[in-house]
């Protein structure tokens, strides 16, 4: 008897909490998805290296990323669960209560909770499931296309697939008895009066310490001022950053304190607005609720900032990836070596028995026992802005002398990219940097003439990708004419060569075991130096452009999608939170719907009321966040055109996850209004007109 009224409660509330269904859904197939990623074999083989099946650089980030990517949306998820069980408690502790006055026990009404919110949450799972072996396919192809390889739309291996629907199972029911145990916990300590009047809690409204919650408003306005002065004016060092991420955890939760307490006092103080239309009956609605729910929208505002935050940060690692790899990348094949006598004819040999080769370029950068240019970027670069730590730094990243190279061997080079050669009198020099170096560079010419005593005229920069990272030279090259070599020392020896077709990716591999060095400790080379680059840097004396840009993508990828995927659920959670919370009303309001109605309202302008009182619920969560988010994203966007040089303005990654927040953000609410109006639309007083 039990089993069937459970059911049938079960079906009632699939009905009543539709957003709440089809969230748990939605989580389910997300998570099934990604992780099949983790379980996948191709992704297992490309995380992986040498006869021994190392974990590469970019398979350790995977696997951290996402393990702390599903740590934090099974957190919040278990949040969510615990919240809406509870939620559906209040909401039905009234009949509870019958229940226990018509003779039940208190165990078989818990027995009957539990199983009801256990079947809710177990079609949800298997809906999911369902739902994600599509969605696994699409992530698949997304994350294939990433990483620019092709991927076929074929089964998963049985293991991998049970693999990751083992972990999604356990994760989620995990959550969902963690949720129902605990709430069961709580009804079993409750007493029938305590039921009865358990939906009337967040209709108190304590207005003794407005005055206090007022301050609080004005306070959380001034944190968040001070944080845009802060970064705008370039003010914000480690310990004012921490300080302000302290106080921005208060000012999410005491903002709406303020904001109700604010509200409540203008209706106290009879502004004018409460004399027009229905702003009395909204404005008294909002406060009410935002002083009981503040700590929810609290939380769904921070949920939602993470979720512009991650997403945004998610879209700048894209566009670096595909704008940026082919600068940092451009020769397909290039390798140095410290042996100045070093022909590379046996790499060359392997090379031609592998590819089909279009250029190949043998040649030397010189020295000449000076590091001018060096001693002036080590005093202008922000890398080395922190003296304690910057003479170490200083020793990674440039070599000990300034690195040159004859105008002949550097036009052969710019040919081979397709770049128009240079012209140099006896009597000139220039200087080849990235473009990240010479956008920090504030004096771009007369200081970099007089840093160097070369006896040259100055002849200008050239900015365009060159193999900065420790080949032709790190960070800088000076390019002389080639008479002006013969008084300099070679320095190093090295090969460059552009393919005709594509170049197998497991090349890398051959040309590290015929050098008989090991792929992945490389960078670990005494000689080789990698310049002020930071992000996403994996110097090699080897570098296969096809391998290199396969991991880096790869790199990038397990950041980005982690970060989609974590903002997606928050998103999704908050926006459930939200609609729930309203769809409440629906039935706990009624009398107040009612009121209205009697008072003039017909059913067209009630539902204009509707509207408006969910936007105003929907949109204060939703402007907190932006504007907090919004300056946060500033100062990312900042840092990492620093890093990267790429000169792409930070609304731009902005606009785009605004963007796709609020098209999620319509959904949920235009379904939250339809389920609104249907519930209210039961009350016979609203269907009159």
């Amino acid at each position: 008897m039990l089993n069937k009224l459970a059911l049938r409660n079960a079906g009632r509330l699939w009905k009543d909490y539709l957003n709440y269904f089809l969230t748990l859904c939605m989580i389910t197939a997300l998570a099934f998805s990604f992780h099949s990623l983790l379980f996948s074999k191709d992704i297992y083989e490309m995380i992986h290296y040498g006869n021994n099946g190392e974990l590469s650089t970019a398979g350790t980030m995977l696997i951290t990323f996402m393990s702390i990517s599903t740590a934090a949306i099974f957190i919040i998820v278990a949040w969510m669960i615990n919240y809406m069980t509870r939620f559906i408690l209040e909401k039905r502790s009234r009949e509870f209560a019958v229940y226990l006055l018509s003779g039940m026990k208190k165990e078989q009404i818990a027995s009957l909770y539990m199983k009801e919110n256990f079947y809710l949450g177990l079609c949800a799972l298997f809906a999911g499931l369902i739902f994600g072996s599509g969605l696994q396919q699409a992530l698949f192809f997304i994350f294939y296309k990433s990483i620019g390889k092709n991927y076929d739309f074929v089964k998963q291996s049985p293991q991998a697939y049970l693999s990751a629907l083992i972990l999604t199972v356990i994760l989620y029911g995990a959550c969902l008895i963690a949720a129902l145990l605990r709430n069961k916990k709580q009804f079993s300590r409750m007493e029938i009066i305590g039921l009865i009047n358990m939906d009337k809690q967040n209709e108190i409204v304590n207005e003794k310490r407005n005055a206090i919650w007022q301050k609080l408003f004005f306070l959380s306005a001034g944190n968040i001022l001070l944080l845009y002065f802060l970064i705008f004016t370039g003010r914000l060092t480690k310990w004012t950053a921490i300080l302000e991420m302290i106080g921005l955890t208060f000012t999410f939760y005491f903002f709406y304190l303020g904001l109700s307490a604010f509200l409540m006092n203008y209706i106290k103080r009879k502004g004018r607005l409460i004399y027009k239309k229905e702003y009395l009956f909204l404005i008294r609605q909002f406060s009410s609720k935002t002083r009981n729910t503040c700590f929810v929208l609290g939380t769904l505002s921070l949920l939602f900032m993470l979720a512009l935050v991650g997403s945004s940060l998610a879209f700048m690692l894209s566009d670096y990836q595909n704008r940026q790899l082919d600068v940092e990348y451009p020769f397909d094949i290039i390798m140095i070596s410290d042996d100045t006598g070093y022909d590379f004819s046996k790499e060359e040999i392997l090379i031609n028995d592998n590819i089909t080769p279009r250029d190949i370029w043998k040649y030397c950068v010189w020295q000449n026992g000076t590091s001018d240019m060096g001693d002036y970027l080590y005093q202008n670069l922000r890398l080395f802005s922190d003296r304690e730590s910057a003479e170490g730094k200083r020793a990674v990243a440039y070599y000990d002398y300034d690195v040159y190279m004859g105008v002949s061997d550097y036009n052969n080079l710019r040919i081979m990219l397709g770049l128009t050669p240079v012209t140099l009198r006896d009597n000139q020099y220039l200087i080849h940097i990235p473009n990240r170096v010479y956008q920090e560079i504030e004096d771009k010419g007369v200081q970099l003439q007089n840093s160097l005593h070369i006896g040259l005229d100055f002849a200008g920069i050239q900015t365009e990708g060159f193999a900065q990272n420790g080949h032709n030279g790190a960070d800088y090259l000076l390019v002389v004419p080639d008479q002006k070599l013969m008084r300099m020392k070679k320095y190093f020896s090295l090969m460059a060569v552009m393919a005709s077709g594509n170049v197998p990716e497991d090349l890398s591999e051959s040309l590290y075991d015929l050098a008989g060095k090991t792929r992945g400790y490389d960078e670990l080379a005494d000689y080789i130096r990698i310049g002020s680059e930071e992000l996403f840097l994996m110097p090699a004396t080897i570098q296969v452009k096809s391998r290199e840009v396969l991991e880096l993508k790869f790199l990038m990828s397990t950041l980005s999608f982690p970060l989609f995927y974590t903002g997606l659920v928050f998103l999704c959670i908050s926006l459930t939170v939200l609609s729930v919370q309203q769809l409440s009303d629906s039935n706990k309001y009624r009398f107040r719907y009612q009121i209205l109605n009697k008072l003039g309202l017909g059913k067209r302008k009630i539902r204009v009321v509707v509207l408006k009182q969910l936007f105003l619920y929907y949109l204060c969560p939703v402007i907190f966040s932006v504007i907090i988010s919004a300056v946060f994203i500033l100062y990312i966007g900042q840092q990492f055109v620093t890093h990267t040089g790429i000169r792409t303005e930070w609304i731009y990654y902005f606009g785009i996850s605004l963007l796709g927040f609020l098209g999620i953000y319509i959904f949920y609410f235009m379904l939250t209004y339809m389920q609104f109006v249907k519930n209210i639309a039961l009350c016979e007083c609203v269907i009159s007109t």
